[in-house]
Parts: structure tokens; sequence; C-alpha cells
């Protein structure tokens, strides 16, 4: 598999573990450079990494690209969902938070100035809201959402790694995840993607 993307992604982090755990070789085309990005526009009308050539198709956004990988190459150490729709629910939760804090992000790194705007108030409060929702959503072990690593528990993981990271949210805000993100954060594929400079 061929993937457009950065090492520092939370969103190429995600199928670059997903595709350790399943076996898949990765080929992966860095982004953050002018030749990357101009490859990447050659691709990708949207412009936003992960972009993957897989089985000669190619694939826009690291959950379409993740049910690929599962459907056709197997869930490998990654647990199945029981519930789909409650995992959906679960990741597009964790998916509003990171979001949240990549507007942010950006518009600090652009120099525009939004800390104490009624808009950067919204984004984390929204934040803070999901990850207080998402601990309550935790099973009585405080480990997981059901009872392995699943996505679920592998998107919380990268978005607190890349907050870390990016020191773009101060995750201690995000307690109730801490046993979840302790009790994995130590896996071969987890630790192999962390973020670096």
């Amino acid at each position: 598999m061929k993937i457009y993307g950065t090492t520092t992604s939370p969103f190429v982090r995600r199928v670059r573990v997903v595709a350790a755990e399943v076996g898949e070789p990765i080929d992966r085309v860095e982004t953050a450079t002018d030749e990357g990005q101009a490859a990447l526009r050659a691709i990708s009308p949207i412009r936003k990494v992960p972009v993957a050539m897989i089985d000669d198709r190619l694939i826009y956004d690291s959950r379409a690209i993740i049910d690929y990988l599962t459907l056709t190459r197997g869930y490998g150490g990654i647990e199945p969902p029981r519930d789909r729709w409650r995992e959906q629910n679960l990741v597009n939760a964790v998916d509003g938070a990171l979001e949240a804090i990549i507007q942010l992000f950006y518009l600090r790194r652009d120099g525009i100035a939004i800390d104490g705007t009624p808009f950067a108030q919204r984004q984390l409060d929204r934040t803070d809201a999901v990850f207080s929702w998402l601990a309550g959503q935790l099973a009585p072990d405080r480990r997981t959402f059901s009872s392995g690593f699943g996505l679920a528990e592998l998107s919380v993981i990268c978005t607190l790694d890349w907050m870390d990271f990016r020191k773009a949210y101060p995750t201690e805000r995000a307690q109730g995840l801490a046993g979840l993100r302790a009790a994995w954060g130590e896996r071969t594929s987890v630790v192999e993607t962390r973020p670096h400079a």
C-alpha cells in the first residue's frame, strides 16, 4: 500500500497502526515537502491526508482506508467491532474533538489571534464534552469501550498523542481516558507510529 501523508498526522497514524496490525506493508509518500504536496494534489482534489493506493484503488480518508484494509485483510490484532454503529459513534465523537482542536492549531500557527474568542471557547467546550462523554462510555475495566484494542481505542490514543505532541490541548482535561491510554500505549504498533519531529 502506498500512503500519502506525514508521520505527525493523527489520521495517517490510524492507518499506519491498522496496517501494522494486519501485516500490510506501507510505502509512504511524505507530504510535508513541496514535492509531496504536489504529488498529493495530483491525485486528490480534497488535498487532505491520508490518501492510499491499495490494490490499484485510490482511497481518500483514514476511515475509508481502514474499512478497506479490514474488509480485505481482516482485523489482525485489532478487535472487530461488536456493535459497528456504536463504534462509529465513538469514532465520530473522537473526530469531532480532534477536528475542533486541529482548527485552533492551524489558526494559531497561521498567526490568527483566536485565544479567548467565543469561537475558540466553543471548540474547547466541544472537546471537553466529547472526552467526558467518551469516559462515560468505557467498560468497567476503564481500558476499553468493549473488551479489546479496537478502532475507537486506537482513535482516542492517536488523538490524545497528537494533542500532546502539538501542545494543542491540555490532555490532562481528558483524565477519564487515562486508563485506556495507559493500557494500550506500549503496544508495538502504537509505539512505532508515535508522532515525532
